[in-house]
C-alpha cells in the first residue's frame, strides 16, 4: 500500500497526484486556434489541456478564445486549459478570467471560469473559492 501512495504522490510526498504535461506542438496548436472550424479549435483546446504548462506560449490566443468564440464549448474549454496550465504559467490571464466571467451568459462557461480562477489565484476567486473570500 506505501508503494502505491509513493507512486500516487510522487517524490514530493503532497497528497495530490501530479500530472505529467505532454509534450505538445504550441505553435500548430495556435495555428488550429485561428481555424474557422469550432471542432478544430476545439480539438486544440483539449491537446493544449494535456500540454499542461507546455500550453503557455498560447496563452494570449487561449485568452481571445475565452473571451471571443461564439461557441460556448469551445469558451468553456478555454477556462479548462487555463485550469490545467496551473498558477505559474496561467496567472497573467486573470484579468482576462474576471471579464470573461462578468461578461459569460452560459452556466457551464461560467463554472470553468471559477475552477480556473480557483486554481490559478484561490484567494481572489469568486464565490468562497480563496481564503480571501472568508468571513
Amino acid at each position: 500500500m506505501t508503494v502505491i501512495a509513493a507512486l500516487l504522490t510522487g517524490c514530493g510526498g503532497d497528497s495530490a497526484p501530479k500530472a505529467v504535461a505532454k509534450d505538445i506542438d504550441a505553435v500548430a496548436l495556435m495555428e488550429k486556434l485561428m481555424s474557422d472550424n469550432s471542432k478544430e479549435r476545439f480539438d486544440a483546446l483539449i491537446e493544449l489541456s494535456e500540454g499542461r504548462e507546455n500550453a503557455a506560449p498560447a496563452l494570449d490566443m487561449i485568452e481571445e478564445v475565452l473571451k471571443t468564440d461564439k461557441d460556448a464549448k469551445n469558451r468553456e474549454m478555454a477556462a479548462y486549459v487555463l485550469m490545467q496550465m496551473g498558477p505559474k504559467a496561467a496567472k497573467p490571464a486573470l484579468p482576462t478570467l474576471k471579464e470573461a466571467l462578468e461578461k459569460e451568459k452560459n452556466g457551464n462557461v461560467q463554472i470553468n471560469i471559477i475552477n480556473a480562477w480557483n486554481a490559478i489565484d484561490p484567494d481572489t476567486a469568486p464565490n468562497g473559492g480563496g481564503r480571501g473570500n472568508q468571513p
